[in-house]
């Protein structure tokens, strides 16, 4: 399937929490990945500091993962008017 057949489904504060998420789906068979930016790291820095992160998943599949993930993360305007809700 190409990558080009996949839709954002959600955004979120980390890599973690977008990779956490979509493993979550792997019980139902839902392929993903997650897009992000460059984590940054630098010396004398406790920790990385990470941008947003986004869930794609296969367009067709995702009426089902908003269904599926609906109580946990809330779909991005653009994702829910590519599928005919209304947020």
């Amino acid at each position: 399937m190409a990558t080009d057949d996949f839709i954002e489904v959600a955004r979120f504060g980390s890599e973690l929490e977008a990779e956490a998420i979509g493993h979550a789906l792997d019980q139902y068979e839902i392929p993903f990945f997650v897009k992000s930016e460059d984590a940054i790291f630098g010396q004398g820095m406790a920790s990385a500091s990470i941008k947003s992160a986004s869930l794609w998943v296969p367009a067709d599949r995702a009426a089902e993962v908003s269904e599926l993930l609906g109580c946990v993360v809330k779909l991005p305007p653009d994702a829910a008017e590519e599928m005919g809700e209304s947020s």
